[in-house]
């Protein structure tokens, strides 16, 4: 069998992902397609609009056949973190042959190019890097400036394209593992990642902003008409997710940073990833005044510390998520947390679990004491997002939810 292989946060899926997932079957004439999905955080460090398994529903009524849980020690990191976790899975399942995302630039040899530079750093790149970033520039601008100066201009603007940069780092971690996993870039079609204009094939931003336009219009029937033939499954489903989405989770989360942040010395914040250069002054100070998450936020955000960073900072704080956790989770065998399926999943399923590469989790309650006791570390900080982006963001608050809820099968 052919099984495509799709890394996604479809926060939530909508036109532009089904796009992608028509093209790339065509293309590699797969007979099927895993989708490996984020949990409860996004990888900027967002808790993810509706939760797990409402956006797993939508992904299968849209022709996936079987999502598998991103760990969240992979999903809400860096893009690197997040793209060589994913190859990690998609390896571990033993049974992916393809594996295709999304690309500002379409152009797959151009990607293959940088990727190779940058999977294997040479002398003279990591030079031209640390100058620039000696000079004060982000990591990401000192980047695109030493790939400039090597390969020159064309292949730098790929690097100011978010797509594109995940793109790369998919190709690096394949790079990386020796995979013989094959690579296909689709060329992103409609409004640009995290765009609010109103396309035809609207990003997921511009879905998230209409939905929550629900916030100060209350008229449900309002919103399911904005998105109507915008989304490529029926509007009404949508109905009760949003139903139960609670607007003023952020200023909940900013409540809850508060007291956790201040509520211990500044120095303890060190210990959590992303935190340097007396960054943790800088995000207690900001936060005994700050009226608004966003206003934190921006407080916080400086020309070396972009928001990604910061929100990364706030959701890994919160998980209680160390840096010697992140290290020593790194090389952890992974498991395969399935959310949902249809017939063609459950096909793939028994393909998955004759290979046994790594165990497949259906029912936590009963299968986690299969697992070693560093996936059992792995999967606390799963159930931790869950459940917070549950108290925060939901009306119906259901604790530890995900041992009590299994796989959707259509």
């Amino acid at each position: 069998m052919k099984i495509l292989g799709i890394v996604s946060e479809y926060n939530p899926f909508h036109l532009g992902h089904y796009y992608q997932l028509q093209e790339s079957r065509k293309i590699t004439g797969a007979d099927g397609v895993i989708a490996i999905m984020s949990g409860s955080i996004t990888q900027r460090g967002e808790f993810s609009l509706f939760n797990k398994w409402e956006r797993a529903r939508l992904a299968l009524e849209s022709g996936i056949d079987l999502v598998i849980e991103l760990p969240v020690i992979y999903s809400g990191q860096s893009a690197e973190t997040f793209a060589t976790g994913a190859i990690h899975l998609l390896e571990s399942s033993g049974v992916c042959t393809h594996l295709s995302f999304g690309s500002e630039s379409g152009n797959l040899n151009d990607l293959l190019t940088l990727s190779d530079l940058l999977a294997h750093e040479t002398h003279n790149f990591k030079i031209k890097l640390k100058s620039f970033l000696d000079l004060g520039y982000s990591f990401a601008k000192a980047r695109e400036l030493s790939v400039e100066q090597l390969l020159g201009l064309h292949y730098s603007e790929h690097l100011k394209k978010p797509n594109n940069i995940l793109a790369i780092e998919y190709l690096k971690a394949l790079k990386r593992s020796n995979s013989k996993i094959q690579p296909v870039t689709i060329q992103r079609r409609g409004a640009d990642y995290h765009s609010l204009e109103d396309s035809s094939i609207l990003s997921a931003t511009g879905v998230r902003k209409i939905i929550s336009d629900y916030q100060s219009h209350q008229n449900l029937d309002t919103i399911l008409n904005a998105l109507d033939k915008k989304l490529p499954y029926q509007t009404d489903l949508l109905i009760p997710m949003i139903e139960n989405i609670n607007f003023s989770g952020n200023q909940k989360l900013l409540d809850l940073l508060r007291y956790t942040i201040l509520g211990e010395s500044v120095s303890s914040l060190r210990q959590f990833p992303y935190v340097s250069e007396g960054l943790e002054h800088k995000i207690r100070d900001a936060i005994k005044i700050a009226p608004s998450l966003n206003d934190l936020i921006n407080d916080v955000v400086s020309k070396r510390i972009p928001q990604t960073r910061v929100q990364r900072i706030f959701t890994n704080r919160l998980m209680n998520l160390t840096k010697s956790d992140l290290a020593n989770l790194k090389n952890t065998k992974p498991y395969l947390r399935v959310l949902g399926f249809n017939r063609t999943g459950q096909v793939i399923l028994k393909s998955i679990k004759q290979k046994e590469q790594a165990p497949l989790i259906n029912n936590l309650r009963k299968e986690i004491n299969r697992l070693t006791v560093s996936q059992k570390s792995m999967l606390h900080f799963d159930i931790c997002s869950t459940d917070l982006q549950n108290l925060l963001f939901e009306k119906k608050y259901c604790f530890h939810r995900d041992f009590f809820t299994n796989p959707l099968q259509l």
